[in-house]
């Protein structure tokens, strides 16, 4: 009988041993398996677009802080916005034969640069859209404005795969739709963003 029990608790420390490095070996597997995913990291870089294109006025090369699109009623299209450098007796103008934009763009960086367009939010909800368009200071024609920037007044970004060469300029022209908002006043910020071309 002793006998028996002797066999049956050696078969058992046997049986324990193997089940105690089966659990281990799973254990340390699964440690393995963890340890071989943290070894690995995903990398995510980005470069900021270049802020060497200044807005500035329509002949001189003084730098733009405002640009004003007049009161209009509820609904209204402003096609008309000024600076403040040339001020509200030289807004822009839209004709088919001599157009005036109400600002330019001048490449200050070393190398040709694409623009981007972005805006901020309006204020007050005062804004339903906002179109642009932006061409040679040569172009004299310009009797419209299509080019959606804001198709609804928020915050937006566009690429207006244009480019400007070093120490050039672009006419830019901008054209406001007001919201159904009446008796208030709104602000955005609008920045010029450049891209290497």
């Amino acid at each position: 009988m002793s006998k028996s029990i002797k066999k049956l608790s050696g078969k058992l420390s046997i049986a324990m041993v193997s089940t105690l490095v089966v659990a281990m070996m799973m254990v340390f597997g699964g440690m393995i398996h963890v340890l071989a995913q943290d070894h690995q990291a995903t990398q995510q870089a980005s470069t900021a677009r270049a802020t060497a294109i200044s807005i500035v006025g329509k002949a001189a090369d003084t730098a733009v802080g405002t640009i004003t699109f007049p009161e209009g009623a509820a609904g209204a299209v402003i096609s008309d916005p000024y600076n403040n450098v040339d001020g509200d007796t030289d807004p822009q103008v839209l004709d088919g034969s001599s157009s005036e934009p109400v600002v330019r763009l001048k490449n200050t960086a070393g190398a040709t640069l694409r623009v981007w367009l972005s805006i901020a939010d309006w204020s007050n909800s005062i804004a339903d859209s906002q179109h642009y368009e932006l061409v040679a200071t040569s172009t004299t024609n310009v009797d419209t404005v299509t080019t959606v920037l804001s198709s609804d007044g928020n915050a937006a970004t566009v690429d207006t795969t244009e480019t400007i060469d070093s120490d050039t300029y672009k006419a830019l022209y901008l054209k406001l739709t007001l919201s159904s908002v009446a008796g208030k006043t709104g602000t955005s910020t609008l920045t010029i963003l450049g891209e290497s071309s």
